[in-house]
């Protein structure tokens, strides 16, 4: 609210602002989950729901989709609320330990220069980050010189073990997952083993009351024309992925390993979904980037989805859609399935991607995936390297040969973590990386080339290459 990053703020990207402002940290939930079920006190400030709860400060009074907003959330009056929210808690309560997500690549920088201001309204607390940005950048953040510690990978077990010592005045030496400042000093201790019995975690929803969630789902349940993964309709039943495309940050954040939640755990979730947060013909989002790569998992947790009142979206790889499976989604209610295409260049997706299929395997998969009454909704990445103009004109007109036009170019933005970073930050000077900076306060980065000298380039063509897909649905 403060930030205002481009374009979120336009009219035309309202849906998503209100989505981004409105659901929940689910990282934040799983740590206060775990906390609340060991007997560990959390209070929860929800900057935006506890201050902003109802539907006309997000509704949209500006038609013109490249105006900048005229809803009331969009004033500064609603930030300064806000702010003044976040502070006064933090005056009345004087808490000991302050906990700060930090996993948003686009808002980080301003994160960081806000944990300056939260330390210095309560300077005796210990001031704490964690989340998926935070466990790349542990050294930038401690060396900035207002958090305390910094937890790495997941944060649950990580998070009680800090409190426990920290109530019993004992040293941070040690304690796996942990980076910290002692001083002027910066330690960072061992990575902490990822959880294998993720059934053995409280789900997030347990901690629905302290996060709001009723007021966030009835609010996004209201604006949105279609829930996707929104607060009280969405769940991700497994971590990690198999694959190592090497513009995602799962590979370095799970190590290439999958682990799932079991089917009686997905249906517990989703049984307390559709009784604390009802809606008519609600559609409920599993955010899995797998959701269908363990078979007889799925086939269990299919067995039982038409009993609730759901339908549902998924998302999954083209290689773990075959006939069967096709057929057993749409059984179940399944009405959209988001695959991972990022281009028709079978050359580039091996080199460049390295993704493990074939553009034919997409293809064949999203056809069918049609053909069985469901809608295939397919993701492409504009400006890979090598990738020419030409190239990705053709995989547009492939599209359309198709007839798969649920489809959506973005253009490359690479982070910390993945190897497309390693590549880019290879042959660019400082200089070069921030002028390619998504936003000011952006830890995301535009990958300009030859194809695409500037980030205006790329970002023009990405939305050319959208509005001839649109063009030809209309």
């Amino acid at each position: 609210m403060e930030a205002r990053p481009e374009p979120a703020w336009r009219v035309g990207m309202s849906a998503l602002r209100n989505k981004e402002l409105l659901a929940p940290d689910y990282g934040a939930m799983h740590v206060a989950a775990f906390l609340k079920t060991n007997g560990l006190p959390v209070q929860v400030v929800n900057l935006v729901a506890d201050v902003h709860s109802t539907v006309t400060v997000f509704a949209e009074t500006v038609v013109d989709p490249g105006s900048l907003s005229g809803a009331d959330i969009a004033t500064k009056d609603a930030a300064e609320a806000s702010r003044r929210y976040l502070f006064s808690i933090l005056e009345s309560e004087r808490p000991d330990v302050v906990f700060v997500s930090l996993s948003i690549y686009n808002l980080a920088l301003y994160t960081r220069r806000l944990l300056g201001e939260i330390k210095a309204a309560c300077p005796g607390a210990r001031l704490v980050t964690g989340g998926i940005y935070s466990t790349f950048h542990a050294q930038d953040i401690l060396a900035d010189g207002y958090a305390d510690v910094v937890i790495r990978g997941e944060g649950e077990l990580t998070s009680a073990f800090l409190l426990e010592r920290l109530s019993q005045g004992r040293d941070l030496d040690g304690l796996a997952g942990l980076s910290y400042r002692d001083g002027a000093r910066i330690f960072h201790n061992e990575t902490r083993p990822r959880i294998t019995d993720l059934d053995s975690l409280p789900h997030p929803y347990t901690v629905s009351g302290e996060f709001k969630v009723a007021t966030r789902f009835n609010i996004l349940n209201e604006l949105l024309p279609e829930p996707d993964w929104i607060a009280g309709a969405g769940f991700l039943t497994s971590r990690g992925c198999p694959e190592g495309c090497t513009f995602c940050l799962d590979p370095a954040i799970n190590g290439r390993r999958t682990r799932f939640h079991s089917p009686q755990y997905v249906r517990e979730v989703l049984e307390f979904c559709s009784v604390n947060f009802p809606a008519d013909g609600g559609s409920f989002f599993f955010g899995d980037a797998t959701f269908t790569m363990n078979k007889k998992r799925l086939s269990k947790i299919l067995a039982f989805l038409p009993e609730l009142p759901y339908t549902y979206q998924i998302q999954t790889r083209a290689d773990y859609l075959d006939t069967g499976t096709i057929d057993a989604l749409a059984a179940a209610g399944v009405t959209n399935i988001a695959i991972g295409a990022e281009t028709f260049n079978q050359e580039i997706l091996e080199r460049v991607v390295r993704k493990r299929l074939g553009v034919g395997e997409i293809i064949g998969a999203a056809c069918s995936v049609r053909e069985a009454g469901m809608k295939p909704m397919l993701t492409f990445i504009a400006g890979l390297p090598g990738e020419t103009r030409e190239s990705m004109l053709g995989t547009v007109q492939t599209l359309r040969e198709n007839g798969l036009f649920d489809a959506t170019f973005f253009p490359l933005v690479v982070f910390r973590g993945t190897q497309l970073f390693k590549e880019f930050e290879a042959v660019s000077t400082p200089a070069r990386l921030e002028s390619l900076r998504v936003n000011p306060v952006s830890e995301e980065f535009l990958f300009a080339s030859d194809e695409f000298p500037t980030s205006t380039d790329l970002k023009e063509f990405a939305d050319h290459l959208n509005a001839m897909v649109r063009s030809h649905c209309q």
